[in-house]
């Protein structure tokens, strides 16, 4: 589950049942006397003196006293104790540590067996997130349980610290909640905020309870304030509920559902819904309530509805749902922050389930059914595909979108048909296809593709790899009121293709012994390449029209390509005096462009393509650069050039910038600054600008302080008009509020 749903704490005291006790009687000796239950654990004591007082049937030790037993010890400079109640009264200078948590005070009258009594000035600390909880009469009501008079708590070390919360009375309970009454936060000497009674978590495990809430304010949506509850439904389901009040805008409900059936078994799912207060009509009053790149929005309930889930059937099957429904193409652009928000619902399914969202200005959202299954050699493919059309659905329009009812594929990896030094490859696949509303070029239908390839690879001399092949393809149509050119409105149609060519290779490698410490040894791999690929002209004008399978191209392609890999070998020493080699990629980079016979053999003036360039540079761990383009060798001119580098160093600042142009779609430039002005204080400034309009597309900036025991975070944005500021604050062993 995700990091923000209850971060716990330790817990403070270990149980402890059926003690007996053994005790030093002399200086500096150690003697164990065996309690009348032999089942009990024995305790053992060393102190400097210890005495024996037969009219309290107490046992007295004074000065460097140190009692053990089990994960127990108790430490101080006097100590009393009953072996028949367990009872113990320490004074002086007093650490009790349980597990890995401590109690440090003056004064403590605790049984040992119980784990409750009293405290006297004392320190509780927690060692999960150095959590301390400090009062003048603490109570020990239980091994998990404490209750404070005139207490405080903070996970700041310091003898004054940079924040703690006072309180009239403080009560813990481990793997629950604590409270406070009368509560102020302190920012060193300073007050700064009173609640009149406050509630945080305490917990190491699941359970339910309020998440640290989100509050942010905005132009669009006004103040806006977030508060999720975590219910721990069972050990592998659990649930968030959110309310999300915003004060322009109403105050939006979401719910999510995560599940695990097994080790290959999980969903998720999420829910959100919202009674908007605002709508674009084209009045003046909600003249600003839509974006500029969506219709205008009238509907006032506004929702959004995705899942995932993975599914082993048995027998090497398994199969995965997603689903992805939304009201209207503007709630994705205006609800992309939050808990429920597009960008961190997107993040959470990369991680947990490996597959993303549609992008969120998409305004066909992906349904997917899938059932897979693969061998060594084969794999099966049943997927049903619905794209929900969120246009065509909200303006009541006809709704021509391809739908895929349903696709089933059975595919073969190239293998060696027996020892014929042959090879073969399949690629199989049967799909129907279904639009909610038809024209005459747009019908649905089946079609049914079969395609074989054969490959016979062979060594030409010392050098060189040769792999001809050859494929053939059938594919079978069967449509509905589907009329071609001619005026033919038969269902069945077949098409018959073929396709050949092969490829000659060779690889040309260096050993380089750099003469420092860049590296041990550097490999050079040169991979130069010449492909053909040759596909007859066919006449297709009588052919239905689903997906670019029912047009193949006519095809007569040289292409030379140059591939680079530059690779480091270096020897580390570990701290131990250990040698450990590893191996890491310094560079790749790979050349490549493509001749048109086919238009050379009809005359026309350009049968070279673009000339590609692909670099990936990683020189140092400082350093890296990736960039791909495609250049013109009629127009001398670039027809697409994508750029994108980091320089960092060991401080933590880090210039990014990435450069995208396509010629005629895009044109844009991002980049970000982080600084670290000192240990504990960074800062950050990123612009995203779209040169073909020379307008901002968004720009952000922010900074962090980080001190030993709190977080202070704030957040600036401005983009399509709208600005809003955030903030994080993180009392660490309390927790955080604000927005990330």
């Amino acid at each position: 589950m995700r990091a923000h749903h209850c971060k716990k704490y330790l817990p403070l005291c270990m149980a402890f049942a059926f003690l007996c006790i053994s005790i030093l009687p002399q200086v500096s000796l150690a003697e164990d006397i065996l309690s009348q239950d032999p089942k009990e654990i024995s305790w053992h004591i060393s102190a400097q003196s210890v005495t024996f007082d037969k009219k309290r049937n107490l046992y007295i030790a004074e000065d460097d006293v140190i009692i053990t037993g089990g994960k127990t010890r108790l430490e101080a400079d006097y100590v009393e104790f009953s072996n028949q109640t367990k009872q113990a009264f320490a004074q002086g200078n007093v650490l009790f540590i349980s597990g890995e948590d401590s109690i440090s005070c003056n004064a403590m009258d605790i049984n040992l067996a119980t784990e409750t009594g009293t405290i006297s000035n004392g320190t509780i600390f927690i060692q999960n997130k150095n959590f301390y909880i400090h009062g003048e009469n603490i109570k020990k009501t239980g091994r998990f349980t404490y209750q404070a008079d005139k207490g405080s708590i903070t996970s700041c070390s310091q003898e004054v610290p940079d924040w703690k919360i006072s309180a009239k009375n403080i009560k813990v309970a481990l793997e629950g909640y604590g409270t406070a009454n009368h509560a102020v936060l302190w920012a060193k000497k300073v007050p700064a905020i009173y609640s009149p009674y406050l509630v945080f978590p305490v917990q190491t495990k699941r359970q339910s309870g309020f998440l640290i809430p989100r509050v942010t304010s905005s132009d669009r949506k006004g103040f806006e304030y977030e508060q999720p509850l975590f219910i721990a439904i069972s050990e592998n389901t659990d649930a968030t509920l959110y309310v999300d009040h915003m004060s322009d805008r109403g105050t939006k409900i979401g719910a999510e559902y995560r599940y695990v059936l097994d080790n290959r078994s999980k969903g998720a799912a999420f829910i959100d819904f919202l009674e908007d207060e605002k709508i674009d009509d084209g009045t003046q009053n909600s003249k600003n309530y839509s974006y500029d790149s969506t219709p205008r929005r009238t509907n006032t309930d506004r929702f959004w509805f995705r899942m995932k889930h993975d599914q082993d059937l048995g027998n090497g099957f398994s199969t995965k749902l997603d689903l992805d429904i939304v009201s209207d193409e503007d709630y994705l652009n205006e609800f992309k922050d939050g808990f429920t928000g597009y960008s961190q619902t997107n993040d959470y399914f990369e991680k947990a389930f490996g597959r993303s969202l549609d992008s969120f200005d998409s305004s066909l959202r992906k349904n997917w059914l899938n059932i897979f299954k693969s061998w060594s050699n084969y794999s099966f493919n049943a997927d049903v595909l619905w794209y929900d059309n969120i246009n065509a659905r909200r303006q009541n329009v006809d709704d021509t979108t391809l739908q895929t009812l349903p696709a089933i594929e059975f595919d073969a990896s190239k293998q060696e048909i027996g020892i014929s030094g042959f090879y073969y490859s399949l690629d199989s696949e049967y799909r129907s296809f279904y639009r909610k509303d038809t024209t005459a070029a747009l019908v649905n239908g089946q079609r049914a593709d079969l395609y074989p390839k054969i490959y016979k690879p062979m060594r030409l001399g010392k050098y060189f790899n040769l792999e001809p092949y050859a494929g053939l393809r059938e594919t079978v149509w069967h449509t509905s009121d589907f009329v071609d050119i001619h005026g033919n409105s038969d269902s069945f149609r077949t098409r018959e293709t073929y396709d050949v060519g092969g490829q000659i290779s060779t690889k040309l490698i260096k050993l380089f012994n750099p003469d420092n410490a860049f590296a041990d040894k550097v490999k050079h791999e040169l991979v130069p390449k010449l492909e053909y690929v040759y596909s007859p002209h066919i006449g297709q004008d009588d052919l239905p029209s689903f997906d670019v399978l029912d047009r193949i191209d006519e095809q007569n392609l040289l292409t030379w390509s140059l591939t680079n890999n530059l690779i480091l070998r270096k020897t580390i020493t570990t701290p131990r005096g250990e040698k450990i080699t590893n191996y890491e990629e310094f560079a790749y980079i790979k050349l490549y462009q493509s001749y048109d016979i086919k238009k050379e053999r009809d005359n026309e003036s350009r049968p070279f393509l673009p000339l590609f360039l692909e670099i990936e540079l990683h020189p140092f761990t400082c350093f890296s650069l990736d960039m791909d383009l495609s250049w013109s060798p009629y127009d001398s001119h670039f027809k697409t050039l994508n750029i994108g580098n980091t320089l960092s160093d060991n401080r933590g600042d880090s210039l990014t910038a990435e450069y995208r142009y396509t010629t005629d779609l895009s044109h844009s430039l991002y980049s970000r600054l982080n600084i670290r002005l000192t240990d504990e204080i960074s800062t950050f400034y990123a612009i995203e600008r779209n040169l073909i309009t020379d307008r901002t597309v968004e720009t952000q900036a922010g900074i962090d302080l980080e001190k030993a025991c709190w977080t202070f975070r704030i957040f600036f944005s401005e983009s399509r008009g709208e600005n809003s500021i955030a903030f994080l604050i993180n009392l660490h062993g309390i927790g955080e509020f604000g927005t990330k």
